[in-house]
């Protein structure tokens, strides 16, 4: 009698590697992308790489099994680069995905062993095509459903707000300023939130902010519910939680406002000429840009007509 053989195991599928560095407004506009990817990718191990302080934002994302950070170091320092490279090299990716189309993925792609498929996202800075149509095309050459890759929902960041809200007295139809914006990018900050907050508030609305690190002094300085966190100012899901209860939102070029339009919240983002709205994507469903050639001479009047116009309509 034949001893049993036993019956082999099928390989394991190799992993899918999603290449989306950031920064946090680039990872929203991928949020549609990723959702496609993990419907098509239904039983594979999908892995993305984000630059290192967005590692705990995309560790929550449910359309993701695993996050590695990338430190983006200079290119001189070799050893933390090299480090990188072995992790990527060592998981074997079959399928990768990049989505950031940049010179430093390019030099990855060199560096690593060559996957099945490569597909990178070509899209250049000076298009008019927000990156969320890039990937769609991108993934529709691939053979892949487009359903999401247009309309990012992170409705999966939003923490429950209530308790916030309600400890700073808060009403529950509150319009949203975001008023500030990296400290490196001065140049999107429109002046005019303050009486912005002021003529609101005369009109009947409470008006709330919820300032980042480098926003701290500039919120305290609105005459308008601040709202803050242990450390001094809230973490994404706590503002995705606050953002997705807005009755309205209005904020500048900035990450949080692009959380807003991403959210599905009604709002309105203020430019200036320093990029061209159509290529940032923030215009989709009930959110809509104004944009002016000099930001600090936009008019407090121009806005709060526009605000009560699309306030009157809802």
């Amino acid at each position: 009698m034949k001893p049993v053989q036993p019956i082999p195991k099928p390989a394991l599928a190799k992993p899918v590697l999603v290449i989306r560095h950031g920064a946090f407004g680039d990872l929203l506009q991928a949020d549609g992308a990723l959702r496609d990817l993990r419907e098509h990718h239904r039983d594979r191990h999908i892995v993305v790489l984000a630059s290192s302080p967005y590692t705990r934002l995309m560790a929550r994302c449910p359309h993701v099994d695993e996050v590695i950070g990338d430190p983006r170091a200079p290119l001189l320092q070799l050893g933390r680069n090299l480090a990188l490279l072995r992790t990527l090299r060592e998981r074997g990716f079959e399928r990768v995905y990049d989505l950031q189309g940049s010179d430093r993925t390019a030099l990855y792609r060199r560096l690593m062993p060559e996957p099945s498929h490569w597909l990178r996202k070509q899209n250049p800075s000076d298009s008019g095509t927000p990156d969320r149509l890039a990937y769609a095309w991108m993934l529709a050459q691939a053979g892949i459903r487009v359903r999401h890759a247009d309309a990012p929902d992170p409705g999966w960041m939003a923490d429950d707000a209530s308790a916030l809200l309600a400890a700073a007295g808060v009403p529950s139809d509150y319009i949203m300023l975001v008023p500030g914006s990296a400290a490196r990018h001065e140049h999107k900050r429109w002046p005019g939130h303050a009486e912005l907050a002021l003529r609101l508030q005369e009109l009947g609305h409470a008006v709330v902010v919820a300032p980042g690190p480098d926003e701290l002094d500039l919120a305290r300085s609105l005459p308008c519910h601040v709202l803050t966190g242990p450390n001094g100012f809230l973490d994404w899901f706590a503002l995705a939680g606050i953002m997705r209860r807005a009755r309205f939102v209005v904020g500048n070029d900035t990450g949080p406002t692009h959380l807003a339009a991403a959210l599905g919240v009604p709002g309105l983002a203020l430019f200036g000429s320093h990029a061209a709205v159509e290529r940032t994507g923030i215009r989709m469903r009930d959110f809509d840009a104004m944009q002016v050639p000099d930001l600090a001479a936009l008019p407090v009047e121009t806005v709060l007509a526009e605000v009560t116009r699309r306030l009157s309509m809802r």
